[in-house]
């Protein structure tokens, strides 16, 4: 259960939805019955309160939106899947090791996807002669569906799995690390990239690729609340309500402030960076990468490629992107491009 064995019994997904419903419930009935007060009115006002908190909770449920169905994963004997336990959640890895010395590169998929929607992109480095592992997001794929998908629990497992990825693949095969991250994959690893202690194998991360990531994430709560239609009146109720649980998830956050989920308090690249973004992003638009540009460049080494022909979701290849990746990696003179 996503929130924990220490949280009360209000606090489980449904439960304060369903106690304002029952309660509504209740005072209509005592209302038509007149019970208690002869008077419909108080009862109308207490019917009131109930059906607005019902309707408070329901949507600070509706804004810890789901991924929905699981894509497939990989299905290749030449992958190894791995399904690693963590604080009560199995989190599906798939790695492909190489049985030579070589870098590894760990990549994270965008929302909705799974670990074959980044396969040809791995195939890549495979081809190269690199290690390639896959993490699946929580509720993707074959990992473990949770009952409010935060990025916040996302980024807390996949830097523990990531920081143990020794387990999974033989240290003395490893010379390098790099971190690739797609859309949501991107916001994850700005995240643990941010923590020059979260690589595996005791190594520095050498570099870190972003393609179109997701960076801001209070404009994608703002976007779910428009689409949720939730009266500006109550914009500040719903927030209060959602801080609420964040806070209960995680007792770390303590301001009610949404830009702390956005960059640079997210998070800052400490390793050199490599921002790939589609020119037309259909799905998140330019605002994430500008932010990228401004608080990136000059905390990190910040190289960045705006990309005529890429598309922020598909793009299973791309010349042009591929191209700019090898022409970056080639700047790191000990890695191994066969």
């Amino acid at each position: 259960m996503l929130l924990g064995d220490s949280m009360s019994f209000f606090s489980t997904k449904w439960m304060r939805t369903h106690f304002w419903i029952l309660t509504s419930v209740f005072v209509g009935l005592c209302t038509w019955n007149q019970y208690l007060f002869p008077s419909p009115i108080l009862w109308i006002i207490i019917g009131s309160y109930c059906l607005l908190n019902a309707y408070i909770e329901f949507m600070v449920i509706a804004l810890f939106i789901q991924p929905g169905p699981a894509k497939k994963s990989i299905e290749s004997s030449e992958w190894q899947s791995h399904f690693c336990e963590y604080d009560s959640r199995t989190t599906h890895i798939q790695t492909l090791e190489q049985d030579h010395i070589a870098p590894l590169i760990v990549f994270i998929h965008g929302w909705r996807g799974s670990s074959a929607s980044v396969l040809e992109r791995a195939q890549w480095f495979v081809e190269k002669g690199w290690h390639v592992a896959i993490c699946e997001l929580p509720g993707h794929g074959k990992s473990t569906v949770v009952q409010r998908w935060n990025a916040i629990t996302a980024s807390k497992n996949l830097q523990h799995h990531i920081k143990n990825l020794h387990t999974l693949i033989k240290q003395k095969n490893v010379s390098h690390v790099l971190y690739y991250g797609h859309s949501m994959g991107g916001y994850v690893f700005t995240r643990i990239s941010s923590d020059e202690s979260n690589t595996p194998f005791n190594l520095p991360l050498t570099g870190l690729i972003l393609e179109s990531p997701l960076l801001l994430y209070s404009q994608i709560l703002d976007e779910i609340r428009d689409k949720l239609k939730i009266p500006f009146a109550l914009h500040r109720l719903h927030l209060r309500r959602v801080f609420r649980d964040v806070k209960n998830m995680h007792p770390s956050i303590t301001s009610e402030n949404l830009k702390q989920f956005d960059i640079p308090q997210w998070g800052v690249p400490t390793a050199p960076t490599l921002c790939l973004q589609a020119k037309t992003d259909s799905r998140l638009g330019r605002d994430h990468y500008d932010a990228a540009v401004e608080a990136f460049t000059s905390k990190c080494e910040f190289t960045h490629h705006l990309i005529e022909s890429l598309t922020h979701s598909g793009a299973k290849t791309n010349e042009e992107r591929e191209s700019l990746l090898l022409e970056w990696l080639q700047t790191f003179e000990s890695l191994i491009l066969s």
